[in-house]
């Protein structure tokens, strides 16, 4: 057993001493690379238990087939082989107590499996640990003691590139036992050759060395074209003032502002306002330019509304005057509807007396039917009336004198509005 115990203490010291070294410097290379099959074949030499009788010492060969077992880990191998162990008989005393060398060898020929751990790259100078069970057959002289047993073996080695990229040296140190006779243990070394398999011919063999190479490498330095895009600022009115700083974000589209973006007086014509034929009803198609006038009023309550109707020249006087006053009253109804206050509107009816073009086509009368909203800041409609409509006795003048231009007793209008084609 002791003899067994030195050649084993003498292999784990061995691999951790080499696993030291490995791990002091190189970086093992064989992590994350696939390992490969391998065939060995080595020498024998057996030092038997003491307990194995007539046995001096054991010599043979053995071999073996190394399958990587990459799925679990690519440092652990699968090794199936055999061996052939002749052990050399020694002398034993005859019953006159005289010493004679026994006359016949005796074999074991054996068949194992091991799991093999490397620890590092097989081809470079690697540890290994090893253990593994088997079935022996030993053939004693004149066959009487012929015997099929189990054994199981435990060890340590080491590998190395030897030559060639394929063909590597390869010492182990084991410890075997078998139950053939009163537990027996041998130490048996072992060293060989493994030959890597499924290496292609002139593939590389990476070693890792204790050296850094600084390698200055040019770098394309990529150059960055900064464009800058002018947005213009949101104005969702469209007064020209943006509307960060609109301080009146609902003027009509159009409208001269001042620099906050509120309404000035002037004259901004708007179409669509219409009514049906010869009446003051209103159609469909004049709401959303009376919604967006009411938006307007409310969001600059400073502004007060004469809603002055016109007509064309078709018809009397009297009827012409009376359709120009129903059609303002309905606008400023509708106006009323849209909560503007009332104490802002007035409604004035001019009848036919202020063309804005000559009543000479059906052209001309469409543009002269129409609604104006005659915008101040005064407290009270009624004052921009009474300071802006020519007194009611005043003669009203003729086509022929307002062809050219509107009267100078009307402010200039500041909304207008003008309906479809139709007569008064």
């Amino acid at each position: 057993m002791n003899k067994l115990l030195s050649p084993l203490a003498a292999a784990v010291v061995l691999a951790s001493s080499t696993v030291a070294s490995a791990n002091e410097g190189d970086t093992l290379p064989n992590v994350g690379q696939k390992s490969l099959y391998h065939v060995y074949i080595g020498a024998m030499y057996n030092q038997p238990d003491r307990d194995r009788q007539l046995t001096d010492y054991g010599y043979g060969f053995t071999g073996a087939v190394g399958i990587p077992l990459n799925s679990i880990s690519n440092r652990l191998f699968l090794e199936l082989g055999g061996s052939q162990t002749t052990y050399r008989t020694g002398r034993a005393t005859n019953s006159q107590g005289a010493s004679q060398q026994v006359p016949v060898d005796f074999y074991r020929r054996d068949l194992t499996g091991n799991l093999q751990y490397a620890f590092g790259n097989r081809d470079e100078l690697t540890p290994f640990l090893l253990a593994g069970v088997g079935v022996a057959r030993t053939d004693v002289a004149l066959g009487e003691n012929d015997r099929t047993h189990f054994t199981a073996s435990v060890g340590a080695g080491l590998t190395s590139l030897m030559f060639s990229d394929v063909v590597r040296g390869r010492v182990d140190v084991r410890g075997v036992y078998d139950d053939y006779s009163n537990n027996l243990f041998d130490a048996v070394l072992t060293a060989g050759i493994e030959v890597a398999l499924g290496r292609s011919r002139g593939e590389t063999i990476i070693k890792t060395v204790d050296r850094i190479v600084e390698k200055e490498v040019p770098v394309e330095v990529a150059t960055i074209k900064e464009v800058v895009k002018e947005v213009e600022p949101l104005d969702t009115d469209g007064d020209g003032i943006p509307d960060y700083r609109d301080d009146c974000p609902d003027t009509l589209k159009g409208a001269r502002t001042d620099n906050r973006g509120c309404a000035l007086g002037q004259t901004l014509t708007i179409e669509n306002v219409e009514f049906e034929f010869n009446k003051a009803t209103l159609t469909q198609a004049s709401m959303p330019i009376l919604d967006a006038a009411a938006k307007f009023l409310n969001s600059q309550d400073n502004l007060n509304v004469v809603v002055a109707g016109h007509t064309d020249d078709i018809g009397s006087d009297q009827y012409n005057q009376k359709l120009s006053e129903s059609r303002a009253n309905t606008v400023v109804k509708a106006l009323l509807d849209r909560n503007v206050r009332a104490n802002r509107l007035k409604a004035l009816g001019l009848g036919e007396s202020f063309p804005r073009v000559p009543n000479d086509s059906q052209e001309n009368r469409d543009r002269n039917r129409r609604v104006e909203f005659l915008l101040s800041a005064a407290d009270r409609p009624d004052k921009v009336i009474n300071q802006q409509v020519p007194d009611a006795t005043t003669e009203p003048t003729s086509d022929a004198q307002t062809n050219t231009e509107t009267p100078a007793e009307l402010p200039s209008p500041i909304l207008a509005a003008e309906p479809a084609a139709e007569t008064n």
